[in-house]
């Protein structure tokens, strides 16, 4: 008996370390939702809690962006994975432009970085390829995230080593929006500047040793939930402001 049992305990499987990509996309729609709340209600909450907010916020696209390369690496339909991605991103327009901004929403862009990993991997004509990355992504100029998606994205897909392609990938924002904020935020030390520079210093910043204990599970799934709370939590937020404030202006952007 004392034998058996050691057998079976020996059987079991280790539990694995880090982060499985459920708590990965949970800490993504909790920074969006900061985000968000944010933009929307600007003029009604506090420098600090901006600051703290737009820290959070930063956490969102640089988690998304990877969990786009995992899904687009481990799906079994590419075809329904965009369709889903576009989809959500007709409806999602709707509450994000009477609420948020007049681009185009995230999940178009994000759908715009699947069709360039599928061209990646498919179009054999390196150089062909190369003009319709550059000519795609000027066009995700009127996306949210736009032209640091699409290369962030592909440098996740083609840097081999994880640990190099997740900090490399987060390297963008830091440094095309991280030091101009900062730089900004010297010349001018107020609140607001602070809570712009927090995005992606605090916020994109803390992706990376999150992405790195991502252990390659997938975890609890949830992916209709996911999809629906993008426009779910937009409407929600618009409308709250509206209803109880008597304030359906359009949100501020900067």
């Amino acid at each position: 008996m004392i034998q058996q049992a050691g057998t079976s305990a020996a059987a079991k499987p280790r539990p694995q370390r880090g982060f499985t990509a459920f708590p990965l996309k949970v800490l993504a729609i909790a920074g969006m939702t900061c985000n968000h709340a944010c933009y929307i209600y600007w003029d009604y909450l506090p420098p600090g809690i901006l600051c703290a907010l737009f820290a959070l916020g930063g956490l969102t696209f640089p988690i998304m962006a990877f969990l786009l390369v995992e899904g687009y690496r481990h799906t079994s339909s590419v075809r329904r994975y965009g369709r889903r991605l576009l989809t959500f991103a007709l409806v999602a327009q709707v509450p994000y432009g009477l609420f948020l901004a007049h681009e185009m929403n995230v999940l178009f862009t994000l759908f715009v970085c699947l069709c360039l990993l599928y061209a990646y991997d498919h179009m054999r004509r390196r150089g062909l390829f190369w003009l319709t990355f550059a000519l795609v992504t000027a066009l995700t100029a009127f996306c949210d995230w736009g032209i640091l998606a699409p290369c962030m994205v592909l440098t996740l897909h083609v840097v081999k080593d994880h640990r190099q392609r997740v900090a490399y990938s987060a390297l963008l924002p830091i440094a095309t929006g991280g030091l101009p904020a900062l730089m900004q935020l010297m010349e001018l030390p107020t609140l607001q500047n602070l809570a712009f520079a927090l995005y992606p210093l605090a916020g994109c910043s803390a992706t990376i040793p999150l992405l790195w204990a991502y252990n390659g599970g997938r975890g609890r799934s949830m992916k209709w939930f996911f999809y629906a709370y993008y426009p779910a939590h937009i409407a929600v937020l618009g409308l709250a402001k509206g209803l109880l404030l008597g304030d359906w202006n359009i949100a501020v952007t900067g």
